[in-house]
């Protein structure tokens, strides 16, 4: 059984005013500036809550989560400044 996945279509009206400003000559290009601002915008959307999640994370942390955590970050150090002496 195959299943058929269809795209949803959103319609957009924009003043002429608008499209004469953004200096739209076509469809297209209208249809590509709406496409690239509605996924920007979905981007800083997605990012903001990742942001809100790691806050909640982070606020939600034991006192002794952290020190676990902070003892594992100076471990890594350690490896992190022979890493970069290497490259030097």
């Amino acid at each position: 059984m195959e299943t058929k996945f269809t795209m949803p279509m959103v319609q957009v009206e924009l003043p002429a005013v608008l499209l004469k400003r953004a200096d739209l000559q076509t469809v297209s290009s209208a249809r590509e500036l709406i496409t690239f601002l509605l996924e920007k915008y979905a981007q800083e959307l997605e990012q903001s809550r990742r942001r809100q999640a790691y806050a909640a994370y982070y606020a939600a942390r034991t006192p002794e989560e952290e020190a676990e955590e902070l003892e594992m970050l100076a471990d890594f150090t350690v490896a992190d400044i022979a890493i970069c002496d290497e490259d030097l």
